[in-house]
């Protein structure tokens, strides 16, 4: 007779994993603190703030870890129905952020940011957020920050039109990615002077006008990718981009209007190694 084969455990995805009379009584809090710090880090700001040092005292140390604080979401915390469900989050309604008082916004701001010891490298601003939140923001608190996204419900409003105050101020900038602006050039001038290390930029729903399509062209010894979603624009200013950004490797321009993508421009983007135009119309 030949050896049994031993009998392994598998889940219905039919990975195998250990028996519980292997894993015996884990205590999860015992965990390794590099291992513990690298699985809160993917969680958002709300997650770390209200249920992650509740558990216990080593998760609630490990919650404060810089590192997971590496990705600032505040957009995440917002009830929009625009944003995602639920839509009305008691997160909100516990801190009181979106009942007019700016000082509590701002605290509230700053306590975040904080927590990243001046290692954050993301930050997606919110609909909440004031001019004193920026520009504190702004002020040395993420020196690192690579990557900016501001929602147009940010953009809607009056504190939008301070972003190009304090832009400049993020030398390390690499993305910025931001929806329905009226004044796209007041923000990508700064860029092109201070932030040395940028390279690109996403843009939707945004009219694209002359003195936006020249403030890109400013930006062509850094832009190596643009993406343009649902934008509008002319034909001389897709020419005037393709002409002037001669370091672009990849431009993506879907469903955006006002030009139609002929043997001309075809032979501008030639050098570039992804071009998608899906959906642009005249």
């Amino acid at each position: 007779m030949g050896k049994r084969k031993r009998k392994r455990n598998r889940n219905r995805s039919g990975r195998y994993y250990p028996s519980k009379k292997k894993m015996g009584n884990r205590r999860w809090e015992e965990l390794n603190q590099d291992c513990l710090v690298e699985v809160l880090r993917k969680l958002d700001i709300e997650s770390l703030l209200t249920n992650i040092p509740l558990v216990c005292k080593s998760w609630y140390k490990a919650s404060l870890d810089p590192k997971c604080w590496k990705c600032l979401n505040f957009h995440e915390l917002a009830s929009s129905p625009y944003l995602r469900p639920p839509y009305n989050s008691p997160f909100f309604d516990d801190f009181n952020i979106l009942n007019g008082n700016n000082d509590l916004t701002n605290a509230f701001i700053k306590f975040v940011v904080d927590r990243s010891q001046r290692c954050a490298t993301t930050l997606v601003i919110a609909g909440f957020f004031t001019q004193q939140s920026l520009e504190y923001v702004s002020q040395d608190r993420c020196p690192e920050l690579k990557c900016l996204n501001i929602p147009m419900e940010f953009m809607f409003g009056d504190e939008g039109q301070h972003l190009s105050k304090f832009i400049g101020s993020w030398e390390n900038l690499e993305l910025l990615s931001i929806e329905i602006c009226y004044y796209l050039d007041q923000i990508l001038t700064p860029i092109s002077t201070h932030c040395h290390k940028f390279q690109a930029l996403c843009c939707r729903e945004i009219q694209i006008r002359d003195e936006d399509a020249m403030a890109i062209v400013k930006l062509e010894q850094k832009i190596k990718y643009l993406r343009l979603s649902s934008c509008l624009l002319s034909r001389e200013n897709v020419v005037m981009i393709l002409k002037g950004c001669r370091h672009l490797e990849l431009l993506i321009m879907r469903y955006c209007s006002g030009f139609n993508v002929d043997d001309e421009i075809l032979k501008l983007a030639s050098h570039i190694k992804t071009f998608d135009y899906q959906g642009t119309y005249a």
